[in-house]
């Protein structure tokens, strides 16, 4: 009987283990419960943070975060802890984790296949490009959408943070199409 409860605490063992968020598959995230309405919890974290603390932030996205401060949250949130970014981040690490994040993907928010696609249809069809996102999977198409939106308020600040849209787009161009 004891052998029995032995095996059987070992088995259960990987079911606790916590699970990475960086560089996991956007279906991995949601099977794991690290998901909602679509988002990925840890990029509405990030985002939330920025939303709050970084939309005046001279060159937000252009500087970098500490090397070392971006890799100790990294490492704590694929462990499995929660991270308070008002308490533990800053605007420069916080903005490259969300580089680096979507940058991890398995596979980009835009995919190669749908990419080649949408490019095609929007330069040689001319049609648009609305039309055209309906092929993206869901996870995608919704983070794509939140992506936008949060990248719209930052431009609508570029004043003060020094990010106007062409800046943005080449920043998160290489981060959401790889």
């Amino acid at each position: 009987m004891g052998a029995s409860a032995s095996v059987s605490l070992c088995v259960s063992l990987p079911e606790l283990a916590p699970r990475c968020v960086f560089g996991v598959a956007l279906e991995t995230l949601r099977e794991d419960g690290q998901m909602v309405c679509g988002i990925p919890l840890v990029l509405r974290d990030m985002v939330e943070f920025l939303n709050k603390n970084g939309m005046h932030h001279r060159g937000l996205f252009r500087l970098c975060g500490s090397v070392v401060r971006t890799r100790q949250l990294r490492q704590r949130w694929d462990s499995g802890e929660r991270v308070d970014l008002e308490h533990d981040g800053d605007v420069p690490t916080v903005a490259s984790l969300l580089k680096l994040f979507l940058r991890e993907l398995p596979v980009p928010v835009v995919p190669e296949p749908q990419r080649k696609q949408l490019l095609f249809q929007v330069t040689e069809v001319n049609q648009s490009l609305r039309e055209n996102l309906c092929c993206l999977p869901d996870d995608n198409l919704i983070i794509l959408s939140y992506l936008i939106h949060f990248l719209s308020r930052v431009a609508a600040h570029s004043q003060s943070n020094h990010m106007p849209v062409e800046n943005l787009a080449t920043i998160f161009g290489p981060c959401i199409f790889q």
